[in-house]
């Protein structure tokens, strides 16, 4: 089998118990884009996690709200489709009855995921991450890790499942990158300073023309103003692109815009609290005002 899903922790942690069950011998990357496009082929080796539904796949496994009014026009399909904390819930739960004992030395692994995915997290993950949160930062692509990211997801998981979290921790290759996250937070901090601005109630980070895309928390905005309750994050898409990245507070929970829903209507998609779109340079600076405007209209 193949897995095809998005570099992110939700996607390690889907294809670390999918490597459990089921022998497989690549793992593929996406965009949710381009699977939503019809971009992405698959036939019946593939297991897709994590990303929209892909014709002809083997298997399915989603959880994101913006995909689940199409869920009865796919018809048919192995897998599962649940509107859970994490991908990665859905899977465990699709193969527990069968593989339970298999997969119960992951508990902690899933609640790290069911929490950094759902954004449930405290000021003390934000400020001070550690454990399965930390490693998860490691992990996230919207940080810009760098070009040995493809290559460093799939050795962490076969690792994983070899080895207890303090020693995955102290590994030379995932230390350097965990020793980066924390160094660098008050250089992003600094960043973010020159490029995020309160709107009404709306965090509006803008990082496009930026000749590398900062490494940071992406939760650490959060922090600095308590009194936003979303955000909208820019950045430069493919052929002069914009992609707009929103979200809500994971500390003033008061934004009652559905992202996933609002996004979609874009040609993106995500979940009730956050969400992805890339918006074509034609109209970009139209489309980014609009969804501007919602997310200050349905401030809560």
């Amino acid at each position: 089998m193949r897995i095809v899903t998005r570099g992110d922790f939700d996607g390690l942690a889907s294809s670390v118990l999918l490597t459990e069950i089921h022998q497989v011998r690549e793992i593929r990357f996406v965009h949710p884009k381009d699977a939503q496009d019809g971009k992405v082929d698959a036939d019946e080796e593939d297991i897709v996690v994590n990303v929209p539904y892909v014709q002809g796949c083997g298997l399915w496994f989603d959880h994101h709200v913006s995909e689940e009014a199409k869920v009865p026009d796919i018809g048919k399909f192995k897998g599962a489709f649940a509107t859970a904390p994490s991908a990665a819930r859905v899977v465990y739960d699709y193969y527990k009855k069968d593989h339970g004992a298999k997969l119960a030395k992951y508990a902690e692994l899933l609640e790290a995921t069911d929490r950094l995915d759902a954004a449930q997290l405290t000021l003390e993950d934000v400020t001070n991450p550690q454990g399965w949160i930390l490693l998860g930062l490691t992990l996230d692509p919207r940080s810009g890790l760098g070009p040995e990211f493809r290559k460093y997801f799939r050795w962490l998981v076969e690792y994983i499942k070899e080895l207890p979290l303090d020693k995955v921790l102290a590994h030379p290759e995932v230390k350097k990158r965990t020793d980066r996250v924390l160094k660098e937070q008050q250089e992003f901090k600094s960043i973010l300073g020159g490029r995020a601005k309160l709107d009404g109630n709306v965090i509006v980070v803008d990082f496009r023309n930026m000749p590398e895309k900062p490494v940071g928390n992406r939760f650490l905005v959060y922090t600095m103003f308590p009194e936003g309750n979303v955000e909208m994050r820019l950045f430069d898409g493919h052929k002069g692109a914009v992609v707009v990245a929103a979200g809500h507070s994971i500390f003033n929970r008061t934004c009652n815009v559905n992202i996933g829903e609002l996004l979609k209507t874009y040609g993106g998609g995500g979940h009730r609290g956050a969400g992805t779109t890339q918006l074509p340079p034609e109209t970009a600076e139209a489309q980014m005002a609009e969804i501007l405007a919602t997310l200050k209209k349905n401030q809560g």
